[in-house]
């Protein structure tokens, strides 16, 4: 039997909506039932943040609607928060590209960190997408984020950068990718000796090393 949730015959008129790609800003089209698209423009495949998969918990249909995810997806399931929340921010920052590519370049610097030191990837990378928005309680709330999740967000966006100390693994990667961030795109010449991961350290060398190639 079909999910009832995934059965056209159940659709309203939100069964076809359009969504910003969280990385380059192309319009998305998305059928309610799709789990992807790719983005035509920069070929990143975005998960449809308008999936809830929460119903899993408690749906007779459930087991039926996981096993025919493609397993590629359902280990990606993980990513869709991350998605979503991309698409959020995207849409609030829409007339502020300069803070658009801040936060973003953030958030990949936070990733690439986490790979590297540890910490919580999906609280890190989503503060530094959030680290510049002033609602994002509010933001988080209105995505249903979960609520462990959603406190370690908060705790990582109220320490201010110079306050940081390496009291846990996750305060020293957003503390490095936010300072990573703002050098990558020219905000920041670059403090030395506050850095508090080695990847960091190590990726500010690189930076600096390839804004000293570039042509005057």
């Amino acid at each position: 039997m079909q999910c009832p949730g995934q059965d056209n015959r159940y659709w309203s008129g939100e069964a076809v909506f359009e969504l910003p790609c969280p990385h380059c800003g192309n319009i998305l089209e998305f059928f309610k039932d799709d789990s992807q698209r790719t983005c035509k423009q920069c070929g990143h495949k975005v998960l449809n943040p308008k999936i809830d998969f929460g119903c899993a918990s408690y749906c007779p249909y459930a087991e039926q609607c996981m096993g025919a995810l493609p397993s590629d997806l359902r280990h990606g399931l993980a990513d869709l928060f991350k998605e979503r929340l991309a698409i959020a921010v995207r849409k609030r920052l829409l007339d502020q590209e300069q803070t658009y590519r801040l936060v973003t370049t953030r958030a990949e610097f936070a990733e690439k960190l986490c790979q590297e030191e540890g910490g919580n990837m999906a609280a890190v990378v989503a503060a530094a997408l959030l680290s510049e928005t002033e609602d994002a309680p509010a933001l988080l709330t209105e995505l249903k984020a979960e609520e462990t999740l959603s406190k370690e967000i908060v705790q990582l966006l109220s320490l201010k950068p110079a306050a940081h100390e390496e009291e846990n693994r996750s305060a020293a990667i957003f503390h490095d990718a936010c300072l990573l961030g703002a050098m990558s795109l020219g905000l920041l010449a670059g403090p030395s000796g506050e850095w508090l991961t080695a990847t960091g350290r190590r990726e500010a060398e690189t930076i600096k090393t390839r804004i000293n190639l570039q042509p005057e």
